[in-house]
């Protein structure tokens, strides 16, 4: 072996001897720094109820400017690891409750225990706006007899008399009522009264959703007491598909009588 082998032989196990040196003292250093480190740091462990003390599950614990931070389960518990030791700030919240803010001491290498009660919170619901012409008055809360009625006359085709306008016309006859409603021409042969329409003279009359045979001699022979509502229909185009006239006919009106219930 010439010089120069024998020296870069030697140079080699140089070199094996001063890493072996080096991984026996990082070995040795390593436990060391992990027990410099669990000197200095602790397991929380932190329980979560609600004000009776059922437990919450999804409670997020978290120590205030740190990325410690976990979630409870169906036991309403969490565990934070290598929390810092000293003082610090714990935050608990969950939707449906009011956020809580402790401040918490962390002793070194300990394992504390917390436990921590939420308040629920009631949830601020966004306003519905409601037309009140789309909604039939509470007195009808107890029958569904008049659901078509303020149906209908929330889609504004037609005349319609409520019974409060009923009751303010204080009408004697039940004609006397159709005398608020324009383009109804009333005309008298002897004592029978004669009801039209502009352009059409062939009426067809509901009472109570059914048509009348002889409509008008039932109507007339209603008081005005008896009567709650009036849906009337000027010309075929407006007639609802409920109340379709028959061929001769080019109008309706549609008396709904008097409800006990209100």
């Amino acid at each position: 072996m010439n010089v120069r082998a024998r020296q870069l032989s030697s140079f080699r196990r140089y070199a094996r001897a001063v890493l072996t040196l080096a991984v026996i003292i990082a070995a040795r250093r390593a436990p060391a720094q992990a027990q410099g480190l669990q000197d200095e740091t602790a397991i929380m462990i932190a329980f979560v109820t609600d004000t009776a003390g059922r437990p919450i599950v999804g409670a997020e614990v978290q120590v205030v400017g740190t990325s410690l931070r976990g979630n409870t389960d169906d036991d309403g518990r969490v565990a934070l690891l290598a929390v810092p030791a000293g003082k610090a700030v714990l935050r608990v919240r969950r939707l449906g409750f009011a956020e809580l803010t402790i401040p918490i001491s962390v002793t070194p290498g300990a394992m504390p225990e917390a436990r921590y009660k939420l308040r629920p919170v009631a949830a601020e619901l966004n306003k519905v706006v409601v037309k009140s012409s789309e909604l039939k008055p509470d007195r009808y809360s107890r029958t569904q007899k008049f659901d078509g009625f303020y149906r209908r006359r929330a889609a504004g085709v037609g005349s319609f008399l409520t019974r409060e306008m009923v009751d303010a016309r204080d009408a004697q006859r039940p004609e006397d009522l159709l005398r608020l409603v324009t383009g109804i021409r009333i005309t008298y042969r002897g004592t029978t009264p004669l009801i039209s329409f502009a352009r059409c003279n062939q009426v067809n009359v509901y009472i109570d959703g059914i048509r009348s045979h002889d409509g008008f001699r039932d109507f007339f022979a209603l008081n005005p007491l008896q009567i709650e509502a009036m849906e009337i229909y000027h010309g075929m185009a407006q007639v609802p598909p409920e109340f379709s006239p028959r061929p001769n006919d080019c109008a309706a009106i549609v008396i709904w009588t008097r409800w006990n219930g209100g």
